[in-house]
């Protein structure tokens, strides 16, 4: 038996993980029928999907103190490859109480998909690959097919309205653990 890849598996993984969270997304929502709050878990596990796959692959950059490995970084980038995205960089640069860069992306992931704009904004960083791969090893996921189609499912989420209020919230520590148990049939479920 030939060894597998193990980025190549990694990013099957996140990739499988996010059409998983991205169908049942819509699918609950759909028959939820009204608009989403931050409550509302399968919308928790999205995000939390979505940072896994930002995540991957990130380089570790330097800076003046520390190490630093954020996806504020490419994000950030956007604005500057699609001029729409400028309002959201600022009000994220704008809100209070947000300390961290890991906080500022992922209120940026919440204001974009507020604004039904996540598919269209993430797909303008994926095509610059010479700017992402300041940010990114060649083998992460937003470098190769996987990150493409991901952002190609985006495009379902615009059916959905979310009213997520990213002031109150603590961004900046939460602890994103992807819970398989959402998308897994229970005993119950089986026969």
């Amino acid at each position: 038996m030939a060894v597998k890849d193990p980025t190549a598996v990694e990013r099957a993984n996140l990739l499988n993980m996010a059409k998983l969270s991205i169908k049942g997304l819509i699918e609950s929502a759909l028959s939820f029928g009204r608009t989403l709050d931050s409550d509302y878990p399968p919308l928790q596990q999205f995000f939390v999907v979505m940072e896994h796959c930002l995540k991957h692959g990130l380089k570790v950059r330097k800076s003046f103190l520390s190490y630093n490995k954020t996806i504020w970084g490419p994000l950030e980038l956007v604005e500057k490859l699609y001029p729409e995205a400028e309002e959201i960089a600022a009000s994220v640069r704008d809100l209070p109480g947000l300390k961290t860069p890991l906080g500022r992306a992922r209120a940026w992931l919440r204001l974009a998909l507020m604004q039904k704009k996540m598919a269209d904004y993430l797909r303008c960083l994926i095509i610059q690959r010479d700017l992402l791969s300041e940010f990114y090893e060649y083998h992460a996921l937003m470098m190769e097919e996987e990150g493409a189609v991901i952002v190609g499912l985006l495009v379902g989420l615009n059916v959905i309205d979310a009213n997520l209020c990213v002031k109150g919230e603590d961004l900046d520590s939460q602890v994103g653990v992807i819970d398989f148990s959402m998308y897994l049939k229970s005993d119950d479920d089986i026969g």
